[in-house]
């Protein structure tokens, strides 16, 4: 069976150099702007505080291997998943982390399937509802790209824990939309946490639906303009630089209550999982003035900007943008823009970690920093650059070596 046109075409274009597609070990800020999480190689969870230029480690080394962390949306805890993976069985347990004094309480492990299959630690996120109840697991083996991505493949385990309860449960109807929403960079969990944002593959379009916590599914129609653009980024006859066109700069997507927005060069595209409908609406004036200069100065340099962000205060943002001239490497720079008098220049440069789908920047929730991620092209070890808003480094963390899927 051939690969499925739309999702395909996303991950080829956004991994044309990038292998890894299972859950990806990407930084999370705190609520407060002032600390941050990320995993290293050897399995532990870090929270690094940016005023006492200090770490410490919230999960042991070896332990679980989990990839990411959610922030709880109101009390000061994280919550992590472990998860293991096997031909007839799998494995989930969640853990919760006090942001107070660093301790830890697991909950119990549950397997489903064959109890006494043998199983694999693999790779692993977690989301937590906004209202704080529950925490939705994504779990799946790292597989290349583009093997992943076919309609008889499935998309690894999904499992829900209802915190108040205890109860963790496999969810058995329609997977979240989790590698759509990984390259948005926000989570499948509606905005209202009502339910979440679900998708299955087809070989021309996705088809979508909005699934709530007793398992009801609702279809959300698509409105003529997405089918098109959807059937556009699915056809193998459109040129690789006209799916670029369409997709990139890709911003971080947001919820605003039961809305999904996230902006492509077509337009902004909405997910209304209430009203049950998926629109494309034209780009405000100055965000479609801003993609068209992006594009002209990517065709002056011979890059292509993959990511943009901007920081809350000054006129300053960064632009991530790979090196069009050595595509088979992967190599990327990191710009400094000054909007306010219109000039550049380069401030970081590497490679693109493998696995990190689209998005590379991560500004904090307050928009006074932007972690920066990079793979040095020497040693390979991938590294969390922290650029303060007036375009310093300020801090530059080593993880280790990344591999497809996770850490190695």
């Amino acid at each position: 069976m051939r690969m499925v046109g739309w999702l395909g075409s996303l991950a080829v274009m956004a991994l044309t150099q990038f292998s890894g597609c299972g859950p990806a070990p990407q930084p999370v800020w705190n609520r407060d702007s002032r600390s941050f999480f990320y995993s290293q190689v050897d399995g532990s969870v870090v929270q690094y505080d940016l005023d006492k230029a200090a770490a410490r480690t919230l999960i042991a080394p070896g332990e679980r291997r989990a990839h990411q962390v959610a922030v709880n949306p109101e009390l000061p805890f994280v919550a992590f998943a472990g998860a293991a993976l096997g031909p007839e069985g799998r494995a989930a347990q969640v853990g919760m982390a006090s942001l107070l004094n660093g301790s830890i309480k697991w909950h119990r492990q549950q397997v489903w399937g064959n109890t006494g299959s043998a199983r694999e630690l693999c790779p692993s996120l977690c989301h937590w509802c906004p209202t704080g109840r529950r925490v939705l697991v994504w779990f799946q083996q790292p597989v290349a790209i583009p093997g992943l991505v076919k309609s008889s493949t499935p998309y690894g385990g999904f499992a829900v824990l209802d915190v108040t309860t205890g109860d963790f449960s496999e969810l058995k109807g329609t997977p979240p939309a989790a590698a759509l929403c990984q390259a948005l960079h926000v989570s499948p969990i509606s905005g209202d946490g009502n339910g979440y944002l679900a998708m299955k593959l087809t070989d021309d379009i996705p088809v979508f639906s909005f699934v709530d916590w007793e398992g009801w599914e609702s279809p959300l129609a698509l409105s003529n303009e997405v089918a098109s653009l959807f059937k556009r980024l699915g056809n193998p006859q459109t040129p690789r630089e006209h799916l670029f066109g369409l997709c990139f700069p890709l911003p971080q997507g947001s919820w605003e209550g039961p809305v999904l927005r996230f902006a492509l060069q077509s337009g902004m595209i909405e997910v209304d999982v209430k009203s049950r409908r998926i629109t494309l609406r034209p780009l405000p004036e100055p965000q479609r003035a801003e993609m068209e200069k992006i594009a002209a100065a990517d065709m002056a340099d011979a890059c292509f900007t993959l990511q943009t962000a901007t920081f809350s205060k000054g006129d300053l943002s960064l632009h991530y943008r790979m090196l069009t001239a050595d595509k088979a490497s992967g190599r990327v720079r990191v710009d400094l823009l000054d909007q306010k008098q219109d000039r550049r220049r380069a401030l970081l440069e590497g490679v693109a970690p493998e696995n990190f789908l689209v998005h590379h920047l991560f500004p904090a929730p307050d928009g006074s920093r932007i972690l920066v991620c990079l793979t040095e092209a020497t040693t390979s070890s991938f590294h969390i650059h922290v650029v303060e808003a007036d375009g310093k480094v300020s801090a530059k963390l080593d993880a280790g070596k990344l591999g497809v899927g996770g850490l190695e």
